[in-house]
């Protein structure tokens, strides 16, 4: 069986995440994961907080706390939000722990250091005399230089693909206090990205990793379910115009996996004095959190060990693992580019390996002959705004998490984000949209399970109705569109998917219309009970199809049904033997309840409210 790996981009530990956030990262990966539990894939869904780095630094500062209280307790607060709307990882680490975390990130620095792909650079860098500190490259700011647009980060422009040049920024200034920085020589170690990939078919270097990396390069590109937005800015941008260049992975920073925790000579050159000051850049390490956390998941398990049946490879074993990375298109560039390179580039010889274990007294990555899997795609989705404005918990543009659940049912959040889904655009919530999307599950979903348990509950005595030769609804149109459904969710078209969900519910309320049981429970109580049965076989084959966009509510219509566990995989011929003849039902109740007018005016007002309050 094929072992599915399924990632979403580790929030950053600086801060609440948003809607934005759920529907561009993790809510698409949920879906994802839930439907290939739902098929019986071998799934691992992993996850965690991203948290080193200058920002974490300033603001646990500016509180007064230390920094693993500060990042602990934003780790908390972001699984809370997570969980609350519903998505369920199998493990949800931190990248501050030691153990696994820091170990392995010290591995991959020493594999990439034993195989020429990273070296020691005397470079020029930003420094704030006023904050006494050099500048990360997400704590300077500018104008970006390639497309004008104000506010770009010192790594990655907010509008446009670029990969950063920190120096070259337009008008630069520091984040924390506003001052001009000046540039100072420091050294520094970089990741060696030159040459690589020079396209589409080229030909691989003869270092370790080189090979598998290239071929890897061109099966990644030429993939046909890869979305437009990422090809454009890998191949197009990346790849063909820009040219990937070396990348720096170590800064003098307060709080990160700190360079001193490697014996004295493990990093030629390196003194202890300057490695006291040093520590792995945080975009660095941050990816290798998929990883860390996997083994996190696997000691949790009691068998460190697994953790390699998904990470781990023979050089010639055959695809048995797919990787797919779900994040926003800010971070395509690292995981398309920068992170394959990181995992391509582990693979070692026997001196490598005996460095490494010299330095950290054992080997977690693949030993001689294996190699670390590499992604199979990176759905990445645009950016998601807020009644036509960016998400803003600064500017107060945002939506308060607890105030939305004590009002309404997370599970019509996750409708509606699908359906406003921005797959190949940007979109935007907007209260109006969300009513909308709302009313529209109330009344195709919702409106039939409802009118057909009531129906069985006042008529039939609460139970699957006997009679009639066979159920009367035709199997083929609603197969069709259980297939489409899985199809498209494996090809990361959710939106698609969901029509797809929505379209099986509108058949089963068009059929209901055209049997008028309400008529011919009068004169013909065996066919109404066709009828009804054929409807209420039905609505397993939607709870099982709703369960990956809307879990809680495919469980209660689970329950309604009289049935235990969690919703199955729906298939028309599977609905019989679920629920027989004389089969007693639940208590039928209201799945979605809709939503007024009244409500949504009143939603809309404290949004401009509390915006013009913190101005």
């Amino acid at each position: 069986m094929t072992r599915l790996l399924v990632t979403s981009a580790l929030p950053y530990a600086n801060g609440p995440i948003h809607f934005g956030h759920l529907v561009g990262a993790y809510l698409p990966a949920d879906i994802f994961a839930r439907y290939h539990r739902l098929i019986g894939s071998d799934v691992l869904f992993v996850c965690g907080t991203d948290e080193h780095g200058v920002p974490i630094t300033v603001n646990a500062e500016k509180e007064g706390v230390g920094y693993q209280e500060y990042v602990d307790r934003w780790h908390e607060e972001i699984r809370g939000f997570l969980t609350r709307f519903g998505v369920e990882f199998d493990v949800f680490g931190q990248t501050s722990r030691p153990d696994p975390h820091h170990r392995l990130s010290l591995e991959f620095f020493l594999r990439l250091l034993h195989n020429r792909r990273i070296a020691p650079r005397e470079v020029k860098q930003f420094y704030c005399a006023t904050c006494d500190r050099f500048l990360s490259d997400r704590y300077v700011e500018g104008t970006c230089y390639s497309c004008g647009a104000e506010r770009a980060r010192g790594d990655e422009c907010r509008q446009c693909p670029t990969l950063i040049d920190p120096l070259k920024l337009i008008d630069p200034y520091c984040v924390t206090c506003r001052s001009t920085p000046e540039t100072r020589s420091v050294t520094q170690w970089e990741l060696l990205l030159e040459g690589y990939p020079k396209r589409v078919g080229g030909a691989p270097d003869d270092l370790p990793g080189g090979k598998s990396l290239q071929e890897w390069f061109d099966r990644f590109a030429t993939r046909e379910n890869l979305k437009p937005n990422v090809y454009s800015t890998v191949v197009t941008k990346l790849v063909e115009q820009e040219k990937p260049r070396a990348r720096p992975i170590t800064r003098n920073l307060r709080w990160g996996i700190p360079l001193s925790a490697l014996p004295d000579g493990a990093v030629p050159g390196l003194t202890p004095e300057e490695a006291a000051e040093k520590v792995l850049y945080v975009w660095f390490d941050a990816p290798i959190g998929y990883c860390s956390n996997t083994i996190l998941w696997a000691r949790e398990q009691g068998d460190e060990a697994r953790w390699r049946e998904y990470w781990i490879r023979p050089d010639d074993a055959p695809g048995d693992v797919r990787l797919v990375h779900f994040l926003g298109k800010d971070n395509i560039p690292f995981h398309c580019i920068i992170f394959p390179a990181m995992l391509a580039w582990q693979e070692t010889d026997a001196a490598g390996i005996e460095s490494v274990e010299k330095a950290l007294g054992g080997v977690l990555g693949p030993g001689v002959g294996e190699r670390y899997v590499l992604p199979e795609n990176v759905p990445a989705n645009e950016f998601y705004n807020l009644e036509g404005r960016k998400f803003s918990t600064s500017d107060r543009w945002y939506i308060d998490p607890d105030e939305f659940c004590e009002q309404f049912d997370p599970d019509v959040l996750r409708f509606t984000l699908v359906r406003t889904m921005p797959e190949s655009a940007d979109t935007e919530f907007t209260w109006r949209e969300f009513q909308a999307r709302t009313n529209e599950l109330a009344d195709a979903f919702g409106n039939f399970a409802s009118r057909v348990l009531k129906f069985a509950e006042k008529y039939f005595d609460n139970r699957v109705p006997a009679g009639g030769a066979k159920d009367l609804l035709d199997p083929a149109p609603v197969d069709e569109h259980v297939a489409g459904l899985g199809a498209a969710i494996d090809g990361y078209r959710l939106r698609t998917a969901l029509d797809h969900f929505v379209d099986i519910a509108r058949l089963g309320n068009k059929f209901f219309d055209e049997q008028q049981p309400w008529k011919s429970r009068k004169d013909d109580l065996e066919a109404c009970g066709a009828a009804i049965r054929a409807c209420i076989r039905l609505l397993p084959v939607l709870a099982g199809a709703a369960w990956p966009f809307i879990p809680r509510t495919a469980e209660r219509l689970w329950e309604m049904l009289g049935l235990e566990g969690r919703p199955t995989w729906p298939g028309s011929t599977d609905a019989a033997a679920l629920l027989p003849e004389g089969h007693l039902l639940g208590e039928a109740g209201v799945l979605v309840p809709k939503i007024s007018d009244d409500v949504v005016a009143a939603e809309v007002e404290k949004l401009h409210r509390r915006a013009a309050e913190g101005a």
